[in-house]
């Protein structure tokens, strides 16, 4: 078995039509490893544009690629058929984050090569982020590299060297790690990095909440009314519905997302931006009683909002029915002319 680790570079289009939204791969570079201590053979090749005929402006900037030279090169299926014989039959692919795979997937539809579409790969870049990194943020793989403490000589974003980077970053995962992990072990790691994201989301988000609620100056202050269920007030129109403080247009709130007693709802104003609800209830004599106070982006910040999205468990209200306007139009009454009444008309 051999490992085989592979980046790609593509050219982008202006998007019009189909063809144009298309990324076009113009060099595959890849770097197998025979096993974990080998020290690897390399693969490069320029691919001959087919659909997008000049460089994107981007893609002139980052790669150091002459376009004369991509002319020169051989189209992708006879690339693409040079590189999987180079591989061999029993090869286990890698590539850095999720991007070269799907690219890989694209370019073989549109050509027509379904008989490689069904590889599995491994996403190196995922497992380096939760296993060495402990987050699932998708780490460079410049940064990896330094992080790794590996040797860097190469210049960056040209495939085969990029390719050959993922390998360094394979071998000294395998020497820390004994194994690479597997999809469900990955999985797991994931679940519990969302988790401990949320808890602390939320623990963050209810004490920020709860001090503009009890400090800050709202816009708008009144009383929802009293209900028998603390989830009853949420529904109510005088809860959601709302005038803007500044133009006297009418507001509708979203969704709310509960801390606690606490409930906070966006709405939008498309003159005046967003405002944000803070809606809170007490109990008393078995009745819940709701308190609602608006506050601006100024006042209520919209990252607090989004630690409320990620920490709040979400209460989906449905929409507000729309009330019936009356048709005020006349209706037009018929008059059917008999044919003697016809002709005395014309006389």
């Amino acid at each position: 078995m051999s490992y085989v680790f592979f980046d790609l570079e593509w050219n982008q289009g202006y998007p019009r039509s189909d063809a144009d939204k298309l990324d076009e791969i113009i060099q595959m570079g890849a770097f197998k490893l025979d096993s974990w201590q080998a020290e690897g053979e390399p693969f490069s090749a320029y691919v001959r544009p087919s659909i997008h005929r000049k460089l994107h402006h981007r893609v002139r900037k980052m790669l150091p690629l002459d376009q004369k030279e991509l002319y020169r090169a051989e189209r992708f299926p006879d690339v693409v058929t040079s590189f999987f014989n180079w591989c061999g039959d029993r090869a286990s692919f890698f590539t850095w984050g999720p991007s070269d795979a799907r690219v890989l997937d694209i370019n073989l539809a549109w050509y027509g090569m379904e008989e490689y579409l069904s590889l599995e790969i491994y996403d190196l870049q995922r497992a380096f982020d939760l296993m060495i990194l402990g987050t699932d943020q998708q780490t460079a793989l410049k940064d990896a590299v330094e992080a790794l403490g590996l040797t860097s000589q190469l210049e960056f974003h040209d495939a085969c060297n990029d390719a050959y980077y993922t390998a360094l970053i394979g071998q000294e995962m395998i020497r820390r790690l004994g194994e690479l992990p597997s999809e469900q072990e990955l999985h797991q790691r994931e679940q519990e990095l969302y988790r401990k994201r949320r808890e602390q989301a939320a623990a963050t988000a209810t004490i920020e909440t709860q001090l503009i609620f009890n400090t800050k100056p709202p816009l708008l202050d009144r009383a929802c009314g009293s209900f028998a269920a603390e989830g009853d007030c949420l529904k109510s129109r005088s809860a959601r519905v709302f005038r803007c403080p500044k133009c006297d247009n009418w507001l509708c709130n979203g969704n709310w997302y509960q801390l606690g007693h606490s409930y906070i709802a966006r709405s939008r104003c498309m003159e005046h931006g967003r405002f944000y609800t803070i809606l809170q209830q007490t109990e008393e004599n078995g009745m819940w009683k709701g308190s609602c106070k608006v506050f601006t982006d100024e006042s209520f910040p919209s990252s607090l909002f989004s630690m409320c999205r990620l920490g709040g468990e979400v209460i989906t209200v449905r929409k507000l029915p729309r009330k019936r306007k009356r048709s005020h139009s006349k209706r037009t009454k018929t008059i059917t002319v008999k044919p003697a009444e016809k002709s005395k008309v014309s006389e």
